[in-house]
């Protein structure tokens, strides 16, 4: 089962400074576990599922404001590293310790610290795609590794040790602070354009992406658990299989299309975790997402490319996009899975054949058509 990240990490060269690796995944590992910490508060603090989604969408909110904060505040230097992750350790512990209501406010604090590292980290690999693989996969590892263990973690020790642990977790990367040197150098202000209508339509699309497939997502552990009946072991080894199959299909470097019928079977993947409540469908969605997740994406950014005048400047606005819809999709998904997890599926699924319908459309025309 493991083989297939083994051989990824030692494809890697380690070209990015080793406190960008150690934080960036750590930070990952935090993302990880929220699905679980949102089962986990859900049934042992007796809280309902809409308000646990709270969690999710206010550290999302933070992640958005740290990543694009940090770009037009700071530029990338290790003091501001050490800043995040030292704030990644207060916001974590402290959310351990307090009720439902401050703990929301922590994990708000703890996503501007996961913003302002993601930011650093690629603005350390910025415009050297030598290097960008070394970022990007991160997430594929470690999810491999992280979700079984974060799973046997909070069914033995609970949600506030896990917390806890995550914040203890956030201080490896200062073992490699004083080895480590940012090489990224600063960055000339050039004019920004704005977007062409065709661009805009696909940023939109990618938003609708993210947030239909967040609100299903989000709660797919809550679905395992609770309606599949599924140990958190059980769970978190099924993550790991998105993780597996989200390594291929994110290293793939042939040429990207189809963006919108990827999506469509995503999409899929949400109806199937929706209805069929059975071990053998949900471990199927679940890892069909992952692949089928990021042969998207990348399609989609190249979409979005082809219908760009100016397609560095939309890279980042993609990201945005993208990440709003993140913050908005487990509020979505939370008031969806309350009434019952197949309303879930299909609402979570119609919002992305809106954005798949958007791309298979902006797909077969050539070139920024819609030019503002």
């Amino acid at each position: 089962m493991f083989q297939t990240p083994i051989r990824a990490l030692a494809t890697l060269r380690l070209r990015v400074p080793p406190v960008i690796f150690a934080a960036s995944a750590v930070s990952t590992l935090v993302f990880i576990a929220t699905p679980f910490l949102i089962t986990g508060l859900s049934q042992q603090g007796n809280i309902n599922v809409n308000r646990v989604g709270l969690i999710s969408s206010t550290q999302l909110l933070g992640f958005v404001i740290g990543s694009w904060g940090s770009g037009r505040v700071f530029r990338p230097r290790r003091k501001l590293l050490v800043a995040a992750v030292l704030l990644g350790v207060i916001a974590n512990v402290a959310s351990g310790l307090v009720e439902f209501w401050p703990l929301v406010g922590f994990r708000f604090v703890n996503g501007i610290a996961l913003g302002t590292i993601a930011w650093l980290a690629w603005a350390e690999v910025f415009g050297d795609d030598s290097r960008t693989g070394d970022i990007a996969v991160i997430g594929p590892i470690v999810g491999t590794i992280g979700s079984p263990a974060v799973g046997m973690f909070l069914d033995r020790f609970g949600t506030d040790t896990l917390f806890i642990a995550l914040g203890v977790l956030h201080l490896v990367p200062l073992l490699f602070v004083h080895t480590s040197r940012l090489t990224s150098g600063e960055r000339v202000r050039h004019e920004r354009h704005r977007p062409t209508r065709s661009a805009l339509l696909a940023m939109l699309a990618l938003g609708c992406f993210t947030l239909g497939g967040s609100s299903v997502f989000v709660f797919s552990n809550s679905v395992g658990r609770g309606n599949v009946g599924m140990s958190a072991l059980l769970v978190s080894l099924v993550y790991s299989c998105n993780a597996i199959a989200g390594i291929p299909s994110s290293r793939y470097s042939g040429q990207r299309k189809y963006a919108g019928l990827w999506i469509l079977a995503t999409a899929a993947c949400a109806i199937t975790l929706g209805f069929a409540h059975h071990p053998i469908a949900f471990a199927l969605a679940v890892t069909s997402w992952g692949f089928f997740f990021w042969m998207a994406v990348p399609a989609c950014f190249s979409v979005l490319a082809s219908h760009s005048k100016y397609p560095a400047e939309r890279a980042g606005d993609a990201q945005a996009y993208m990440a709003g819809g993140r913050v908005i999709g487990p509020l979505i998904g939370g008031t969806m899975f309350v009434v019952s997890p197949q309303l879930l599926g299909l609402v979570g699924a119609a919002i992305m054949i809106m954005a798949a319908v958007t791309f298979i459309v902006l797909e077969r025309r050539q070139g920024p058509l819609l030019a503002a």
